[in-house]
């Protein structure tokens, strides 16, 4: 944006006499000066018109955000926010018992593989770089969609939307 169209016309309450006394005067209203900046500050607000209601100003906005309250939320989006918290719950504790079971599984299989299939003399050595290639290719294969889905679920806009 151009810096020129952001200010604010010289005649504005919301603008001080320069942007020092802005700052002072909004440190001031805060109650964030010394006694001697403070005193100082009084002293300019005593001969300054446009600071005075720039401080006017600044008292408004700050009472007005001050009395600003949330408001509750509806009975629908407090079931809502529990129904999603309970279903991340679920799918958690089940991705960990499915990952922990896949993973038990694998190793036992590729034990299994690796000390009856591989070690066997008489399979020949085409076969077994044949299986191992085939096997790799399948988890790699595996890996990615999984990974896909994944992200595409984590992503996707509109999965909150009940139809």
């Amino acid at each position: 944006m151009n810096e020129e169209n952001d200010k604010l016309p010289v005649d504005s309450p919301f603008t001080p006499c320069e942007e020092a006394w802005g700052a002072r005067v909004s440190a001031f209203t805060d109650g964030e000066l010394d006694e001697n900046e403070r005193k100082a500050v009084e002293e300019h607000l005593a001969l300054c018109e446009r600071c005075r209601q720039f401080r006017a100003a600044i008292e408004n906005l700050k009472g007005i955000t001050m009395n600003m309250k949330f408001a509750a939320p509806s009975d629908e989006a407090w079931r809502l926010y529990w129904k999603g918290i309970y279903n991340r719950i679920e799918r958690g504790i089940g991705w960990i018992f499915l990952s922990v079971g896949l993973i038990i599984l694998l190793c036992y299989g590729l034990y299994a593989v690796f000390t009856e299939f591989f070690a066997d003399p008489e399979v020949p050595t085409l076969l077994k770089i044949g299986v191992a290639c085939a096997g790799v290719g399948t988890i790699t294969l595996l890996i990615s969609i999984i990974r896909e889905k994944c992200f595409r679920n984590k992503n996707e806009r509109y999965r909150e939307v009940d139809l």
